[in-house]
């Protein structure tokens, strides 16, 4: 029976191939229609982009970020806040948090078996080919990262298949990861070493090298800090764990010495350098994006929900920076941040030079602090003003509200200021998914975990260099695990590295964070700080279970060959 395809081709706009436009205005093409024409094969394609999550769920894009402790968000019944503090059981995470891609992977092979019977240029039916493979091998990840092994479907199954067939078991964690990374070895010879401006946000080689970087990272921390479970379905033996770290560092290393994507610094102010890192759509670092385009009808709220009060009303300030997450950043000598927090209690006063203008740049270019200069004026975090203020000033005597009534310090990272009083989803600042920071941050940590200090000293201060700040002599652990914090803070990495570590029950099992008040002395140009809590007095629970999702209750029931992970089942 001939296959007939759904294809949205409103979304082919998103990759500017405006030849689409002139296919008939149906969303029903036949199988050989697609065979023979790589316009649809690319309208097809895009229906998997568009329906891929590159980035996670939630309000503002930020459930991932308030999960993993980076920050909060402005009101306890918002999604990410709901995602952080819900008890992951055997009825599933939280709705942000879950990814189960079946149909998607469904269009993946579907086209790939398609694309195997084409009719036109072989070198680019390969190449097509590639894509879906990679965005398959993609998703595929995102899988195993949350739940370990899942069913590896590579055909697409048809409902005429028998019962057994349909029911697919689930295969091993470690088969998974290798099938990644067997993937990624192939695709690196079909991929095209860069894109047009027409295809960018598909993978390139580079890509490929990212995510194998990313994945065999994670397939190390599984080996060395996991256990085997299940028969094997969950985990990799621990004797294989610098095999995984070694794959990881070589892929690293192949984007960094590809030459390609160097580090990105285009300006000499490391402040503005960082900041406009994640402004500037297509720069030198970027290896894949997902692309927005507001005159395409592409675009997001990020700098909607992060504009702060005073630049902009109702949804604005609404992503919080945790106290413990700006502790993070280092001042810009290199000596640790992180506060005695018996001098915040509201009475020992600091100027803005002794604890905030002196640290890490990064912070600098990601945080609204009192009195960071934004648009014409100023942004203001102050609670109170203490003292007269001077007639003729415009000095207010408290903050915006909105500004003043949760953490302290606002989200400032990859908020555009050129957007000031814009509306919600009119941001069309790309999402990296892949950067070139990452590969060194990756390559520096499995270089660690293999007990090459040195080379990941190395690696890492090339980082520390190009953010202005000092190398380190030598690096511990923690040093590795910190400089990957602030580098890609808020780029959906945390949450993940806190369970592949299997750190997250001491990271984040019963923790309510915390943020400050700002009082401001005029008269002495100083500020006191107070802790107050940031989670609305809830605390978070994440149980050793919580390593892995639960396969849940639904997906079982509709397949019952899937077997439930450890501490979800009586």
């Amino acid at each position: 029976m001939k296959k007939i395809l759904y294809i949205l081709p409103l979304f082919v706009l998103l990759f500017s191939c405006s030849d689409l436009l002139d296919i008939a205005p149906t969303n029903i093409i036949s199988e050989d229609a697609v065979k023979a024409d790589p316009v649809l094969v690319d309208a097809f394609l895009n229906k998997i982009y568009v329906n891929t999550r590159f980035q996670s769920k939630g309000t503002g894009h930020a459930s991932v970020g308030v999960t993993g402790g980076e920050q909060n968000v402005f009101a306890g019944w918002q999604s990410p806040y709901a995602a952080a503090m819900k008890i992951i059981d055997e009825n599933g995470a939280h709705g942000d948090l879950e990814y189960w891609p079946y149909s998607n992977i469904r269009s993946c092979n579907e086209i790939i078996e398609i694309l195997n019977e084409a009719t036109f240029e072989p070198e680019l039916v390969q190449q097509k080919i590639a894509e879906a493979r990679w965005l398959r091998a993609f998703m595929y990840f995102d899988m195993v990262k949350r739940y370990g092994g899942v069913p590896l479907i590579t055909v697409a199954q048809s409902i005429d298949q028998p019962i057994e067939e349909l029911y697919v078991p689930r295969n091993s964690e470690q088969e998974i990861y290798d099938f990644i990374a067997l993937e990624m070895d192939e695709l690196v010879n079909i991929l095209p070493e860069s894109s047009s401006s027409d295809n960018f946000g598909r993978p390139t080689k580079w890509a490929a090298y990212a995510l194998k970087s990313r994945a065999m990272l994670y397939a190390g921390s599984i080996a060395k800090y996991g256990s085997v479970q299940l028969d094997g379905i969950l985990g990799i033996p621990a004797g294989e764990a610098n095999a995984y770290y070694q794959k990881a560092y070589t892929a690293s290393m192949a984007v960094i010495d590809g030459g390609l994507h160097p580090l990105y610094k285009a300006d000499a102010d490391p402040v503005k350098n960082y900041k406009d890192l994640f402004l500037v759509d297509g720069n030198s670092e970027v290896i894949l994006a997902e692309v927005h385009d507001l005159g395409l009808l592409k675009a997001h709220g990020w700098t909607f929900y992060c504009m702060p009060d005073g630049f902009q009303t109702g949804w604005g300030s609404n992503n919080w920076m945790y106290l413990e997450s700006w502790e993070k950043y280092e001042y810009n000598d290199g000596t640790s941040a992180v506060w005695d927090r018996s001098l915040l209690d509201g009475t020992h006063k600091f100027s803005l030079d002794e604890i905030i203008l002196n640290k890490d740049p990064r912070f600098l270019a990601s945080a609204f602090y009192p009195e960071t200069p934004w648009g014409e004026g100023k942004v203001y975090t102050h609670s109170t003003t203490k003292g007269t203020i001077p007639a003729g000033s415009d000095w207010p005597k408290t903050a915006p509200k909105r500004n003043r009534i949760k953490a302290g310090v606002l989200v400032k990272k990859r908020v555009n200021e050129s957007l000031i009083g814009l509306n919600n989803n009119e941001d069309d600042s790309d999402w990296m998914v892949f950067r070139t920071g990452e590969m060194y941050l990756n390559a520096a940590e499995a270089k660690f975990e293999m007990d090459e200090v040195g080379e990941a000293t190395t690696l890492i201060n090339v980082i520390r260099d190009r953010a202005g700040m000092p190398d380190k002599e030598t690096v511990t652990l923690e040093d590795v695990r910190n400089e990957r914090f602030v580098e890609l803070y808020l780029e959906e990495h945390r949450y993940w590295d806190v369970r592949r570590w299997r750190t997250a029950v001491d990271e984040l099992n019963n923790k309510g964070f915390k943020g400050v008040i700002w009082d401001y002395y005029i008269e002495e140009n100083k500020y006191t700080l107070k802790t107050k809590d940031a989670d609305f007095g809830q605390k978070r629970v994440f149980a050793e279970r919580n390593y892995y999702f639960p396969i849940g209750l639904g997906r079982i029931a509709d397949n019952p060959n899937l077997v439930e992970n450890p501490g979800y089942t009586n």
